[in-house]
């Protein structure tokens, strides 16, 4: 649900009311985005960007496309008079106030176009399952005396109280009742519309569905107010592009290739599994392409295509970011395509920063999408794709794609010494007693919110709150705000065989050439330096200390312990953990131990 100027709150369709929702997306407006990792994942042939604002063009009779929005909450209200209506889900914007007479408050003697704008009610009723309906007032105020066809319903705000029992809701029947204890709920014996006979009826209004169901869900259905955090949560699934098949292609050979229509044509008929040179020859005559290069590129992107389109990968997070932590080590890329890495020398870094660290890389050109594959409500996201818990998106089985974003600029890639973390963890016990209390807290509010446990090491730990120091630290270094900047950590939680100690650290929002290298530039070897120095000094003193330092749990869930808004604490959008698991004396030691700290120890 969005809140419009006007008060206006709207719900945004399913993708069955999106444009060109089942069928191909013409090919000039740009929508397509092609991420062949992420498509296997979430098994579908293509994502597409958001419908935006386009200049018109000329000949072209309606150039802008919309993202459709149905109306929810359903009841409205009359700031004047409390002349309560329950609206259309496609009723048109600017609804007034019907003008009912209610005594000497009615805006029926008003004229029709000077009576108030009516007013969304802040109350919705939602389920575990992920279906939402509207407060059934009607229902709340009638348990006594069953509601008729006449009946039209007022809501009042008292003097009495500030709270909800000030709201009293009028039947013109004569029934009412205040709305005081509507957020009353226990999850075994339900709640206050439980007790009235008010359960789930299965409702998806972004879909089409408000009316009641055949098939009625039955769940407890909780009430919630429509701007709570908790009404909605994204799964959203990154992914940092690959295209590791056109490191040396000229970029329109690129353009064609992610076209999916040529992708299609080329890949129809394969020659002893290798693309057909004539077919080549046709999409390069079309396209203005040397062949002989066209069908090279083709061929490296197929012999890289592990999977049919469609087909989905079942793999989990960590998995997955293994392939992107092998090429983010590595050379990649090149200033024509999406990726462009170099390598940083460690000859050319001082000794101490080498001994810390096995590999610096400079991430001159990066993209990722970002897709959204579903939704929750009342508890977050498990984590795993494809969870019974996520809500769907659509109807139609033939709409094989879901909307993303993408997002371009640079970074750095770190990695740090496995030998170095290994030593640093096994040469004080004080570490490990650290992470296993906040390892407990964590878990316990991970089990609350109906996820799976995840077993946190002191070397997740301390590379997270590097991270965060070092975010900080860039935001003044190099001109970028702190949530302009996006951590994205690689390290190994169950297989032990495949080890990742890594972070790239990058900017969220940049334009579609890249950004202006200040982030890069900072991890040159006569500047990185200077700026780690001065992280690790920041993050040695907090402002809060020694409340902070001595902290045996704080931030969400207790999650964080010597970690606070003063020394390591991030923007939500910054920090994939929501600022959770930060310790920064993992980094820099406490007054009594210093040892504990990575960079103070000597190892």
């Amino acid at each position: 649900m969005v809140d419009f100027p006007k008060d206006e709150s709207l719900m945004t369709a399913g993708l069955d009311a999106w444009p060109f929702a089942k069928e191909a997306c013409p090919a000039d407006t740009g929508w397509t985005v092609i991420e062949e990792r992420l498509q296997a994942r979430l098994g579908v042939a293509h994502f597409r960007l958001p419908p935006d604002h386009r200049d018109p063009v000329p000949g072209e009779k309606n150039p802008n496309k919309y993202i459709p929005f149905v109306r929810f909450p359903r009841w409205h209200y009359c700031h004047h008079c409390g002349g309560m209506e329950l609206l259309p889900l496609f009723s048109p914007m600017g609804q007034r106030c019907a003008g009912r007479p209610y005594a000497q408050q009615s805006c029926a003697t008003r004229p029709e176009k000077k009576r108030p704008f009516l007013i969304p009610m802040r109350f919705v009723a939602v389920c575990g399952k992920g279906h939402i309906q509207d407060f059934p007032f009607m229902e709340w105020v009638h348990r006594a005396v069953p509601a008729t066809a006449t009946c039209r319903l007022r809501a009042r705000a008292g003097r009495s109280s500030a709270g909800l029992t000030g709201i009293t809701i009028e039947c013109s029947c004569g029934q009412k009742r205040t709305l005081g204890n509507i957020f009353e709920f226990d999850k075994d014996k339900g709640g206050a519309l439980h007790r009235i006979g008010c359960d789930c009826l299965g409702l998806r209004p972004w879909l089409g569905e408000f009316e009641t169901q055949t098939a009625r869900c039955g769940e407890f259905l909780r009430v919630l107010q429509r701007g709570a955090s908790n009404v909605y949560f994204p799964s959203v699934v990154s992914s940092i592009y690959l295209p590791l098949w056109a490191e040396a292609a000229d970029r329109d050979i690129i353009k064609a290739l992610e076209d999916p229509t040529i992708w299609s044509l080329l890949s129809a008929g394969l020659v002893s599994g290798k693309i057909a040179p004539e077919r080549c020859e046709i999409v390069a005559g079309m396209r203005h392409l040397k062949k002989d290069d066209l069908l090279a590129a083709a061929n490296r992107k197929l012999a890289g295509q592990p999977v049919q389109s469609g087909a989905r990968v079942q793999t989990d997070e960590e998995q997955y970011r293994q392939s992107e932590f092998e090429a983010l080590g590595t050379e990649r890329g090149g200033e024509k395509t999406d990726l462009f890495i170099k390598k940083g020398k460690l000859e050319d870094y001082p000794p101490d920063l080498t001994r810390r660290f096995s590999k610096i890389c400079l991430v001159h050109k990066l993209r990722e999408t970002r897709a959204l594959s579903g939704f929750t409500r009342i508890l977050p996201p498990d984590g795993q794709i494809g969870s019974d818990r996520l809500r769907e998106l659509k109807l139609d089985p033939r709409i094989d794609w879901l909307p993303a974003i993408v997002v371009r600029g640079e970074g750095l890639f770190l990695e740090f010494s496995t030998a170095q973390l290994e030593q640093w963890q096994t040469a004080n016990p004080e570490i490990q007693k650290r992470v296993v209390g906040l390892n407990r807290r964590y878990n316990l509010g991970r089990v609350q919110r109906g996820q799976e446990q995840r077993p946190i090491s002191p070397k997740f730990v301390m590379i997270h709150t590097f991270a965060h120091v070092l975010i900080n630290q860039l935001s003044f270094d190099c001109g970028y705000g702190s949530a302009s900047l996006r951590e994205r950590i690689y390290c190994d939680f169950k297989d032990q065989s495949h080890p990742m100690q890594g972070v790239l650290i990058y900017t969220a929002s940049g334009d579609s050439e890249g950004t202006m290298g200040g982030l890069v530039r900072q991890g040159q070897p006569d500047r990185f330096e200077a700026t780690l120095v001065r992280a690790m000094r920041n993050a040695s003193w907090c402002s809060s200390d020694p409340v902070c330092i001595e902290s045996a749990g704080q931030g969400a869930d207790n999650a964080n312990l010597a970690a606070c808004h003063g020394c390591c604490l991030l923007p939500e959008t910054s920090c994939e953990e929501g600022n959770r698991l930060l310790d920064r004396a993992l980094l820099v030691g406490t007054p009594e131990n210093p040892r504990i700290g990575f960079f103070n120890s000597p190892y």
